[in-house]
């Protein structure tokens, strides 16, 4: 019964450390809207909000028109890209779709990095000509001009990438380890100039990308090809206030890319979004440019996205409180329940060794009485006599034994009776233990796996295992509910909702079951797991912006891919059951009739109607006077005249009159 204890210890101490890592995060949670209400004050506050970035488009290098784009900015209704052809650069205009338009080249362009429109259209880049040097030049489709051409506006030795605020109609650039910000007449007397180690970038450890200038806010990336020590890293730095806004590493396992390593490229800021493209690639000859919108928050919305977390944290945490005190007393009564097994089991030990005991002393004694009854038979006189005397004595001592003896085996008989009880009460409770701890076990990996984020995932009603769970990150979540209606012909004038009911809820979430690079494998195994859960019919639980508590999963598709190497593209459609309770009540017992039959009358005589001849039901979801009258041979109009309700109002689990 030692496992019993400690299941329910075990059940102790999770929901201890549940609770004391959701306190954590609570006080984090709360520290971050503290300091965002601090911020808010300051005039701070400036953040990305990546949880909901969104996939503008995807092409593969070399596959033109669709190229490996450097930098993307709003033009035209559409997108202006900027990329590197050998020594030049190729500015290629695209529809709202990201579907190629048209393009002009730009001889000894160079990297074609960052870029900027002014108000009149005009492209500010840095281009290749005595050294580097800042130009403006209109975007002309089909076009091709040297660099040579055009007039320089600022020169440097160092490389150059340049932005356009046109909002604030400045230009910012890059040179050297300085960001400087200058009136567009004048871009060799800045009006602002930051260190780029001042914005959080470690200058001589991080790759440079690219940035853009939104005054007061320079938001710059940084990140190698192929190196896991110089991570995909976004910031913000206020120019106007000398203050870092924010400094952090994309989470780009969220974000479906098909390859392990994510270059940053180009990044811009539309003021309600930046736009941001990666070259993904394996290392290797494979890469896929994606280009991504991620949302910015101000300093509101960060006060009003923190406050929603925060009061999330609130309801987890109130609920991790629940589950913990509901622990600590299974703890207690299974302590007492582990105790009370122990000492049932030292009475019934010892009640079966006073047993054993006492049917060697009735053995012993029976023994003795069948020696004495053969001395009697042989014994003569005064030897019989005091024979005689000794087998009545032991004779009545047997039956003394026996008696005990008796009374012994009822006591062991309950008390192994009791033993039993408590035994299998331990046994069912350690069961609902297991489970409950298995349950809170899946939700706890679930939270691990995807540090709280909004995802949707499925897991068995009754999981086998600790692994028993599918983590989807959703693309999509469409949701559906029919409602039957007859199309034959019904009775005349009868009501439509008495051949109508409710149908089936459903729901269809598109997305991605998404591991480390290299873990296809083991997401295809997760997939197999689903699919078994399909094909066995298994009662499952949906958690996502649509939850079903019990579903059945009616249906799969995994569209395939060999070149994927961190996910598993996966749409899984279920279908919502419901288990409604029995209201068939059972007959009473005709055995418990007491008492003389009742005399009815004699033949040729017609039985006048009772009680007895009444029949009512009670009541369940789409039930109507229509499915009755079919079912009891009898008219709509003589039930509605039987009960008192409406066609259409008929209360669920009322009695009705059917007979």
């Amino acid at each position: 019964m030692a496992a019993t204890a400690d299941i329910a210890k075990n059940a102790y101490n999770s929901t201890l450390s549940v609770l004391n890592n959701v306190k954590a995060a609570y006080d984090q949670a709360n520290a971050d809207y503290l300091d965002s209400l601090n911020d808010q004050a300051n005039g701070a506050g400036l953040d990305i909000n990546e949880s909901a970035h969104q996939l503008m488009a995807q092409y593969v290098v070399g596959d033109s028109p669709y190229v490996g784009s450097q930098y993307c900015i709003p033009y035209g209704g559409g997108y202006l890209i900027s990329y590197s052809s050998g020594e030049d650069t190729i500015y290629q205009q695209m529809d709202s779709s990201m579907k190629y338009v048209s393009k002009m080249t730009v001889k000894n362009g160079g990297h074609g990095s960052s870029f900027g429109i002014d108000g009149s259209g005009n492209i500010w880049a840095s281009v290749r000509h005595n050294g580097y040097q800042i130009s403006k030049f209109a975007y002309q489709p089909g076009a091709s001009i040297d660099a040579s051409s055009l007039t320089s506006l600022y020169n440097s030795p160092d490389l150059l990438r340049v932005n356009y605020d046109t909002s604030n109609n400045l230009v910012g650039y890059t040179t050297a380890e300085s960001y400087c910000v200058c009136d567009p007449g004048n871009l060799s007397n800045p009006k602002k100039t930051v260190s780029l180690s001042a914005m959080g970038f470690s200058i001589g450890q991080q790759t440079w990308q690219s940035q853009s200038l939104s005054w007061p806010y320079v938001f710059w990336q940084s990140g190698a090809y192929n190196s896991n020590s110089d991570p995909a890293t976004v910031g913000c730095f206020n120019a106007n206030t000398n203050t870092k806004e924010f400094v952090k590493s994309y989470l780009t396992s969220s974000y479906g890319m098909k390859y392990s390593y994510n270059e940053p490229e180009g990044i811009y800021s539309t003021g309600s979004a930046v736009l941001v493209t990666f070259n993904n690639n394996d290392n290797g000859s494979n890469s896929i440019n994606y280009l991504f919108s991620i949302p910015t928050l101000t300093a509101d919305s960060t006060v009003s996205e923190r406050l929603k977390a925060l009061n999330n944290l609130k309801k987890a945490l109130a609920d991790a409180k629940t589950a913990f005190n509901s622990a600590k007393s299974d703890f207690q009564k299974y302590q007492s329940t582990s105790k009370t097994i122990v000492k049932d089991t030292r009475i019934y030990k010892n009640a079966t060794k006073d047993v054993k005991k006492q049917k060697k002393l009735v053995a012993s004694t029976k023994k003795k009485i069948a020696i004495v009854t053969k001395q009697y038979a042989k014994a003569t006189r005064t030897k019989k006599q005091s024979l005689k005397k000794q087998l009545d004595n032991l004779k009545k001592v047997y039956k003394e034994q026996k008696s005990a003896l008796t009374t012994l085996k009822k006591k062991q008989s309950t008390a192994k009776s009791k033993l039993s009880k408590a035994q299998r009460k331990s046994l069912s409770a350690q069961k609902a233990t297991q489970r409950a701890i298995l349950k809170k076990a899946i939700g706890a990996a679930v939270m691990a796996e995807t540090g709280g984020k909004d995802v949707t995932w499925i897991t068995p009603v009754n999981p086998g295992s600790k692994e028993s769970y599918a983590i989807l990150w959703p693309d999509s979540e469409d949701f559906s509910e029919t409602v039957n209606v007859n199309e034959t012909a019904v009775i005349k004038h009868t009501p439509i909702n008495t051949v109508t009911q409710a149908g089936t809820e459903s729901i269809s979430v598109g997305g991605a079951l998404i591991g480390e690079d290299g873990s296809v494998p083991t997401l295809v195994k997760k997939f197999e797991r689903i699919r078994k859960w399909a094909e066995n019919t298994a009662e499952v639980s949906l958690i996502g912006q649509t939850s079903f508590p019990h579903a059945i999963i009616s249906g799969i598709d995994k569209p395939h891919d060999t070149y994927l190497t961190n996910q598993v593209p996966l749409t899984i459609t279920l279908q919502k059951v419901d288990w409604a309770d029995s209201n068939v009540k059972k007959k009473a017992n005709s055995s418990k009739n007491k008492g003389k039959a009742k005399k009815t009358s004699g033949s040729g005589h017609k039985q006048k109607n009772s009680k007895s001849a009444v029949k009512t039901v009670t009541t369940k979801p789409g039930d109507t006077y229509y499915k009755f009258s079919l079912k009891y041979n009898v008219s709509v109009a003589q039930l509605r005249k039987w009960n008192k309700y409406p066609d259409r109002s008929i209360p669920v689990g009322v009695k009705i009159r059917v007979k």
